[in-house]
């Protein structure tokens, strides 16, 4: 598509969008420190999870209505509500930090609730933006950027959170947040709006597309191989002896990593396929996965490492393919392929870290990581065998159309 078709131009979704995912990560991520000190929650980690929890349950509930309504309306709408709704549902969980008791509690829960709702419009319809205003062989380097700023924004959250909260008082990170939220609404309002499809395609046209089942499995180990590894790699690695300090500059690292690797991936996307990047991107978490387990810190820190690039060759070059998908339905339903990735993501986000601490309870650190990387090897196999069969496409096949799917978009 193009700036005349869209109306919106090209540079402008990108930042947008970018800024959205990278203020809603950093949100997630500063949230973090500070939780179990809040006085509703009173060091409760049940209550900590509680809150998590329903943020999840929230987003993962109005996903599909968001696709709805990004399809009916266009993106632009829609992402401007999620960022108000972000910045005034973070300045009521900024007002009942200090709250405390039953009256605290419910008033963190509804501001956890609003926020989770805005995250899926910024991250619905912002995705559905980049794809609308992007060329196909172009969306490759905009997708990556715009996980480069989500990556930022998890790397920045806890340190900067926290340090505004010592400085200020634990009000302050989330007013910061409300405000960086505000300023990216007026920058949506000032950008073009991108007009409606002009009939709306259904959540099960979107499903009966090429390759759907593969697409979700690709969504998912992407979101899996960022989370999987978090509740059971600081343990083995502090069983190596690294303290809470190196740990948390470990994972520091890993998230600084795949946010330099998402715009790569992107890139890499553009010139060699969609598919022979997720391949490849499977693999590589594979290797990742593998090395994360061994008795050794410096692989098991060099692991953590690769699983993350991984990780980014994974979900770049998926978001790519998610778009091709839309186009698989005249007009393309942008709001509800990209809806479908959401949940994938977030359904990845969620299972995995249940798996891994389940699995390492049953075995160890080192069978958990084999079986991870076991999975990431069928799914790249998958991938190979799908990309070989006549009629699937190559790096030289055409560009998806709104009535047509290639595998290397």
């Amino acid at each position: 598509m193009t700036e005349h078709r869209t109306g919106t131009r090209p540079g402008a979704a990108v930042t947008v969008t970018g800024a959205a995912l990278g203020v809603d990560m950093f949100l997630y991520g500063c949230i973090v420190p500070l939780l179990p000190g809040l006085p509703a929650v009173d060091g409760s980690p049940l209550t900590a999870g509680v809150l998590f929890a329903v943020y999840a349950a929230a987003l993962l509930a109005a996903t599909p209505f968001i696709g709805v309504w990004v399809d009916r309306r266009g993106p632009r709408t829609p992402m401007l509500a999620g960022l108000l709704g972000l910045a005034a549902a973070t300045v009521l969980f900024a007002w009942a930090v200090d709250v405390e008791g039953g009256s605290g509690l419910a008033l963190l829960l509804a501001a956890r609730a609003a926020q989770g709702i805005a995250a899926a419009s910024s991250w619905t319809a912002g995705l559905a933006l980049i794809a609308a205003t992007h060329a196909p062989e172009q969306r490759g380097k905009a997708m990556g950027l715009a996980l480069s700023a989500v990556g930022m924004g998890v790397l920045l959250g806890p340190a900067v959170g926290g340090l505004l909260s010592d400085l200020w008082g634990p009000r302050a990170p989330f007013l910061v947040v409300a405000a960086l939220a505000a300023g990216d609404a007026v920058a949506v309002v000032l950008i073009r709006e991108t007009p409606p499809p002009q009939a709306r395609a259904s959540y099960r046209a979107v499903l009966r597309g090429p390759r759907v089942a593969l697409l979700i499995a690709l969504t998912g180990l992407g979101a899996a191989a960022i989370a999987f590894p978090e509740p059971v790699l600081p343990l083995h690695l502090d069983e190596l002896g690294l303290g809470t300090t190196a740990i948390g500059l470990v994972f520091a690292g890993a998230a600084l990593g795949g946010s330099l690797a998402a715009p790569v991936a992107g890139l890499l996307t553009d010139r060699a396929g969609a598919t022979r990047i997720t391949s490849v991107g499977a693999l590589v978490a594979a290797a990742g996965f593998f090395l994360s387990g061994r008795d050794s810190a410096f692989w098991s820190v060099t692991g953590l490492i690769v699983v993350g690039f991984g990780a980014q060759l994974v979900l770049a070059p998926t978001l790519v393919l998610i778009g091709a998908l839309a186009e698989h339905t005249d007009p393309p339903s942008y709001g509800a392929a990209y809806a479908v990735y959401n949940l994938a993501y977030t359904g990845g986000l969620t299972v995995a870290p249940i798996t891994a601490g389940a699995a390492a309870k049953a075995f160890d650190v080192p069978v958990t990581t084999l079986f991870a990387c076991g999975l990431a090897i069928v799914i790249a196999l998958a991938l190979v065998a799908r990309r070989d069969q006549p009629g699937t496409g190559t790096a030289k096949s055409p560009a998806p159309t709104t009535s047509g799917f290639t595998t290397d978009a």
